[in-house]
């Protein structure tokens, strides 16, 4: 079967000036990727990066495709949901308008990623993929640095006893942390590693960091991710050898995580720690007023509500915030917002599968990213995902190499046959 072309459409760059904007945009994009690891402050330094880089690619950076209208149009009506919702929030106007302002800077970071991914998936994919790796490792690193109070940043990067680093949340640490671990542990089983005992380091730190936030829903994303990574590429690989090489790596990675398991549950903290979070049911899950309660009652509320609750508002009705972010979307998106986040959903799990199903020369990619979006819209289920800026990234990039592929695979049907 006859591979499909890249599905590129750029025509190349006479001139030093085009080569030299080429490399400005990628610097660019990278810098704005490894600034990831660093959300504590607000505007974090990402905020303005990525307005920056925007500008920096418009000049022939972006691949505007109809394949991203399904993306575009239910991001769009998320956010009109979100703008109705709040705007009935009379006592906090400001804070819910500035709620929905986040939710749609986040759509335009989706929309930003998914055109400069079908532009040249093989160029811009693995920039994504480098800059990310960085951010992980610096961000695992201050994560690890806090857990074990080293330079007495523990009050700060630790503050509840799990490792959060620079960031707002343990929970959003970890699942910062899984699409890099799945990038390097791909580059193992595909063998594109160029400096293998860096590389190891890396995910050692990575995976480190990533246990030590105490996440169990970062924990199943990682898991399900790996399982999903290894899956995908069994079935879709021709090449026996590679199989092989997933079954060794599969046992062998077994080995590694249950000793290195061994070992921090050898820290008395750690060991007790664990014990704490791997309680089926936490104080605040279960009850009359625990999230699963508060989700079950609010059904009732939202079927009569077209226009939601308003930003922060389920909070304010029920005492804490929903956790669920398909909830949420009815709640301070009202039903355009909730029905088209649900929408959103539907035709990202599409747009993903056609990417991993569909051989080209990036396909590696789209498993790579697919796998730990598709876990994360799981996670969705137990936590507000919506405001998650590697949500977005992983969102903009499948539906980009989503069209890269659909594009390639039109032009390889409608392109010359090989001679016979």
């Amino acid at each position: 079967m006859r591979r499909p072309p890249s599905a590129t459409a750029k025509a190349p760059r006479a001139g030093l000036s085009g080569i030299a904007l080429d490399h400005v945009q990628i610097a660019a994009l990278w810098i704005l990727v490894a600034s990831g690891w660093l959300v504590v402050i607000e505007p974090a330094p990402y905020e303005m990066l990525f307005a920056l880089t925007l500008i920096i690619f418009l000049p022939a950076g972006l691949l505007v495709t109809p394949h991203a209208a399904p993306l575009i149009l239910f991001l769009a009506l998320f956010n009109i949901g979100g703008f109705m919702s709040a705007m009935q929030v009379e006592h906090e106007t400001k804070r819910a308008v500035t709620f929905v302002l986040v939710s749609a800077y986040m759509a335009v970071n989706a929309i930003f990623y998914a055109f400069a991914t079908a532009r040249d998936p093989m160029r811009i994919v693995p920039v994504i993929r480098n800059a990310w790796v960085f951010a992980a490792v610096i961000a695992a690193i201050n994560g690890i640095i806090g857990y074990f109070d080293i330079f007495g940043m523990g009050a700060k990067w630790a503050p509840i006893g799990r490792a959060q680093g620079t960031f707002k949340d343990p929970n959003v640490l970890s699942t910062f942390l899984v699409a890099p671990a799945i990038f390097l542990i791909q580059d193992f089983m595909l063998k594109k590693v160029r400096h293998r005992i860096i590389a190891a380091v890396a995910l050692l730190i990575i995976g480190v960091a990533l246990f030590l936030a105490f996440s169990r829903g970062a924990w199943v994303v990682f898991t399900g991710s790996v399982i999903l990574l290894a899956g995908i590429t069994f079935l879709t690989t021709p090449s026996w050898p590679l199989r092989s090489r997933i079954l060794i790596y599969t046992i062998f990675g077994i080995i590694i995580a249950v000793a290195l398991l061994a070992f921090l549950l050898s820290l008395p903290s750690v060991r007790s720690m664990l014990q704490e979070r791997l309680a089926l049911l936490q104080p605040y899950d279960s009850g009359e007023t625990g999230r699963f309660a508060n989700q079950v009652r609010s059904i009732p509320y939202l079927i009569a509500s077209p226009l939601g609750f308003g930003p922060y508002q389920f909070a304010r009705i029920f005492g804490q915030d929903p956790h669920n972010v398909y909830i949420n979307a009815f709640a301070a998106y009202g039903w355009l917002g909730g029905f088209s986040y649900l929408l959103l959903i539907i035709g990202t799990i599409y747009a993903g599968m056609r990417a991993v199903l569909i051989d080209t020369p990036w396909r590696h990619h789209a498993i790579a990213f697919f796998a730990p979006l598709f876990m994360i819209i799981l996670q969705g289920i137990q936590i507000d995902t919506d405001h998650w800026r590697h949500f977005y990234l992983l969102l903009g990039v499948v539906w980009g190499l989503f069209a890269a592929s659909d594009l390639a695979r039109l032009r390889a049907l409608t392109g010359p046959r090989p001679q016979t």
